[in-house]
């Protein structure tokens, strides 16, 4: 970065401090995971958890991406991983979805370690505490953090790259940092532009760093991107240029939804509330004294902008960086007015760093909610996973449909999780998006077997072929009885039922 470090406080000092603001994230963080039950996009389970349990067991839903090839697997391998190791141990698909989500907290704490130190470097201690504070709480952070998704894992390997190369790095952090950047773009190519122009801004005055930094992406992208796909899919890089062919060229995410280039700055306007002005000129400072998160964001956010197709998710990049620019920008204008005092009066400037990050934490998270954020975000799909879990535990089940639910809202194999097939009544109508005539051409197998699939209208007329159901309150079937309920029977937290029927199956 282009300024010169500032003082930072004694290891003694130091350590503790950052010791407490991790413990915050973590416990913020695992709380979560412990209490509260979500699916941020049908995506975490349909590209990432679904093709990992078919690697690993060998049953799950195929998706139109996994069908045409434009999916990495790169994550789905490393989830299936997890997945058999944690099978081991609990056979219960709560046991494999619980690690994933820790272990993808634990990585999330990159953004907290990283806005500290970096606010340390360059804003002084109390910078550090504040800006590390506030990415411990701040609401999006802490909502992705166990999220099993690529967005949220490249950040934080592209956050940890960036502070690995910052200062004048020897070798071994270079090399680091190349790595990490080469990690996140394999996750994301979709960052790799906006990661490159940082790496060269950052060390474009070292050409030999730029090389070290470079040379170490390229051993990580080459075999992850490159390699992999040509194992997988036959080709080096399908996933990423044929991806882009789909989605970029033929419009298949812009069928999905359009958005004006307007919809993210639109959003943190809307998210921040009537301080919106105020924050943006704290991010403002703050990116003056770390230009290189400054450009992420700007960079992060006037990519995405040229997509038609617009998820929050997509700049999560931009969003995990803002809490460091915002802590950064207020400390260093509330020492111009000498009201931040520092660190060597611990006492004093703790309570005070951790005040402020609860203010604007807690002012950020009640005002986006009910206008950025949605009602049910906290709980999104939580009645359906309770239903997929109560059916599950039905002794003798040896079917299960799934009745008027959207197939891309269910839990799939992932969380169904037994060696018995799944019936979906939608499932033609997935297969064709609104606006287009492009086939999703989907695909169901059970123990690497082909899974019939029912029209609709013919689902209850086989029902013979399940003795269980979930559904809608009114959805069930002749001969099948209410077994049990969950769901709030709101729109944003619908009632989900299970229904059985004696007997076997066909």
């Amino acid at each position: 970065m282009a300024h010169a470090p500032t003082a930072v406080a004694p290891e003694r000092l130091r350590l503790p401090a950052l010791g407490f603001v991790l413990a915050v994230a973590l416990g913020v963080r695992l709380w979560i995971v412990a209490t509260h039950t979500y699916i941020v996009w049908p995506d975490e389970t349909f590209q990432y958890l679904e093709p990992a349990h078919r690697l690993a067991f060998g049953s799950g839903v195929i998706t139109w991406e996994f069908l045409d090839g434009i999916r990495s697997w790169f994550l789905p391998g490393i989830l299936a991983g997890i997945m058999r190791l944690t099978a081991l141990v609990d056979p219960n698909p709560d046991g494999y979805v619980l690690t994933s989500r820790v272990l993808c907290v634990l990585a999330s704490l990159a953004v907290p370690f990283v806005g500290f130190r970096i606010a340390e470097r360059r804003a002084g201690p109390a910078a550090a505490l504040l800006a590390g504070l506030l990415c411990a709480l701040a609401t999006e952070t802490v909502y992705f953090a166990p999220v099993v998704m690529t967005e949220p894992l490249a950040t934080d390997a592209a956050l940890l790259a960036i502070w690995l190369g910052d200062g004048a790095p020897c070798r071994r952090r270079l090399l680091g940092a190349g790595l990490l950047f080469g990690l996140a773009a394999s996750l994301r190519y979709q960052y790799a532009p906006i990661l490159a122009v940082v790496a060269l801004a950052q060390h474009a005055r070292r050409p030999r760093d730029l090389l070290v930094v470079a040379a170490a992406g390229l051993a990580v992208v080459v075999p992850v991107l490159g390699l992999l796909d040509w194992i997988t899919w036959g080709v080096p890089f399908q996933s990423v240029w044929l991806n882009f062919l789909r989605n970029a060229t033929q419009g298949v995410s812009a069928a999905m939804g359009a958005e004006g280039w307007y919809f993210y700055p639109a959003y943190y306007l809307v998210a921040w509330g009537p301080l919106a002005g105020a924050l943006l000129i704290c991010a403002v400072l703050g990116a003056v004294r770390a230009p290189l998160l400054g450009l992420a964001v700007v960079a992060t956010i006037a990519l995405h902008s040229l997509a038609p197709h617009k998820e929050l998710r997509f700049v999560f990049l931009a969003t995990a960086c803002m809490p460091t620019l915002i802590g950064i920008g207020l400390a260093t204008l509330l020492r111009r007015l000498r009201r931040l005092p520092r660190l060597r009066t611990p006492g004093l400037a703790l309570p005070m760093a951790a005040l402020l990050a609860l203010a604007v934490s807690g002012y950020t998270a009640l005002a986006g909610y009910g206008r950025a954020t949605p009602p049910d975000a906290w709980h999104r799909d939580r009645s359906m996973l309770q239903a997929t879990a109560a059916a599950r535990a039905v002794p003798g089940a040896c079917g299960l449909a799934i009745r008027t639910i959207w197939v891309y809202r269910s839990g799939g194999y992932s969380y169904w999780h037994r060696d018995l097939p799944i019936y979906f009544e939608t499932w033609d109508a997935a297969q064709v998006l609104d606006t287009t005539s492009f086939r999703l051409n989907l695909a169901s197998e059970l123990d690497g077997r082909p899974v019939r699939q029912f029209p609709a209208a013919e689902l209850p007329s086989h029902a013979g072929a399940f003795n269980v159901i979930v559904g809608a309150p009114d959805d069930a079937l002749p001969g099948f009885a209410q077994h049990a309920c969950f769901g709030e029977a709101t729109k944003a937290d619908p009632r989900y039922c299970v229904f059985v029927r004696p007997g076997g199956c066909e």
